[in-house]
């Protein structure tokens, strides 16, 4: 009952955390899908943009986002991990200097970013992710916007995620709420136009999106300078930049921010497979991909408690309790999706209505929903003996299994299904039950063998 407790504490924060994050981007998506076709047809003049073309354009810029934010998990990560285990030692100073360090050398890549989003964007969506020209310039209009509160959204991105894996759930909960409660506002009067706002269809979105993040960022730094966190920095940490402790973040943060981008790589080449399949294919692609980010949240939040509590044991010498916390995570989690797998199987049409209209849409993700629904047990699964691997201290065999995850089977079995056996979209989603069900596999095989190692090497050491 203690490590129940300690799951929900741990977990249910970030659940609402990165949970207020997907549902604002399910919402936006949504929202986008809905602008009526003369308001497109105003916007993107001689283009016959639709609704649909929004959707899929909208789709494919959360993905972009996502895989920046990847990048910068080797900052995440890599801090969050060395400042667990001060915090298991009771070092509060040395995990200050190093929320410090982490935050200072992120600065440079968020103006990188911002540069890239303003500028790459055309060569991102027509020839990286295969976009038709109508999806292209909805995406090109939306970075345009938010490449200029780039800044903000970065280095909030990665000052709450260390904070958030320190433990502080209940900071990133509310500032994330406080985001996405205005992102949410703004959009729905700026994509429409409703009362004094003006009608700017995806560029409102985009702004509410910036202004949004942007108010976050300033009350997360806020808070952390103050000493209302669970960690704090001093100035002289964020302005001097000490090599010894960056090189130690970036090491330690390597091979987990590889094996997260080669999951996100994954995603997008799927993404970009799915767009040369055709628009419906493309847009029913969406649709499904984005509640299974919105379900994500469960298994992020599984994930991340793991990591947190795993490593503090793990820092305490405490072998036997991080096996059986990451034993109550699994359960916890499979009971769970089990009954959310069982939703998305039999309500799949009435999902894929909150999206769209179209027919032919509807009728493919009808059918792709339920295989979609299969993969959640395994990913979830995956993402509990991942994240409590990293927990003590393996940190390249998760990478080693996304990189052959990503290889074999969402790449090599994918394109093979979807257009070697013209199974489409389907032959996509099944080869990502093969990938998820080999990872977790693997990883809850590694995980046992590491406990067990760790266990006798301090029976040794007591010897």
């Amino acid at each position: 009952m203690t490590n129940i407790k300690k799951v929900l504490k741990t977990s249910v924060p970030i659940v609402v955390d990165l949970g207020a994050q997907i549902v604002m981007w399910t919402i936006e998506i949504t929202l986008v899908g809905h602008i009526a076709f003369n308001s497109m047809k105003r916007f993107y003049p001689g283009m016959n943009v639709s609704g649909v073309d929004a959707l899929t354009a909208m789709g494919n810029v959360v993905q972009v986002i996502l895989f920046t934010c990847t990048i910068l998990l080797i900052f995440v990560f890599g801090a969050t991990i060395i400042v667990n285990k001060f915090l298991g030692e009771k070092k509060i100073d040395e995990a200050n200097h190093f929320l410090g360090q982490a935050l200072s050398t992120a600065l440079i890549p968020s103006f990188l970013i911002a540069i890239i989003w303003r500028f790459g964007t055309p060569f991102i969506f027509s020839t990286i992710l295969g976009t038709t020209d109508a999806v292209t310039a909805i995406g090109i209009d939306y970075f345009r916007i938010i490449s200029f509160f780039a800044p903000f959204i970065i280095m909030n991105f990665v000052a709450i995620g260390i904070v958030r894996g320190a433990g502080d759930t209940h900071l990133s909960m509310l500032t994330a709420l406080l985001i996405n409660g205005i992102h949410l506002v703004l959009a729905v009067m700026l994509v429409f136009g409703h009362f004094f706002f003006p009608e700017l269809g995806v560029r409102g979105a985009a702004y509410a999106a910036g202004i949004g993040h942007t108010v976050g960022c300033i009350l997360t730094y806020s808070v952390i300078l103050r000493g209302k966190s669970v960690l704090s920095f001093r100035w002289s940490d964020f302005k001097s930049f000490n090599g010894k402790s960056i090189s130690e973040i970036i090491k330690t943060g390597i091979p987990i921010t590889l094996e997260q981008l080669a999951w996100m790589t994954g995603i997008t080449i799927v993404i970009g497979f799915s767009n040369r399949l055709g628009a419906v294919a493309a847009a029913a692609h969406i649709v499904i991909l984005t509640y299974q980010r919105l379900f994500s949240i469960l298994y992020q939040a599984f994930g991340m408690g793991a990591l947190t509590l795993v490593g503090q044991l793990y820092g305490a010498d405490e072998h036997e309790s991080a096996k059986e916390t990451s034993r109550t995570f699994f359960w916890f989690a499979a009971v769970v999706v089990l009954f959310l797998s069982g939703a998305i199987f039999f309500r799949s049409r009435h999902l894929a209505l909150l999206f769209t209209r179209d027919p032919k849409v509807l009728q493919l993700c009808s059918t792709v929903f339920k295989i979609a629904a299969v993969v959640q047990l395994p990913k979830v699964l995956s993402f509990v003996f991942s994240f409590s691997l990293r927990g003590v201290g393996e940190n390249k065999y998760p990478m080693y299994l996304a990189f052959i995850g990503v290889l074999f089977f969402e790449v090599i079995l994918g394109y093979t299904l979807a257009f070697i056996f013209s199974l489409s979209l389907a032959g996509l989603w099944i080869a990502a039950f093969g990938d998820e069900s080999f990872k977790v596999l693997m990883a809850r095989r590694r995980f046992h063998k590491r406990i067990a190692d760790l266990k006798n090497r301090k029976a040794s050491d007591l010897k």
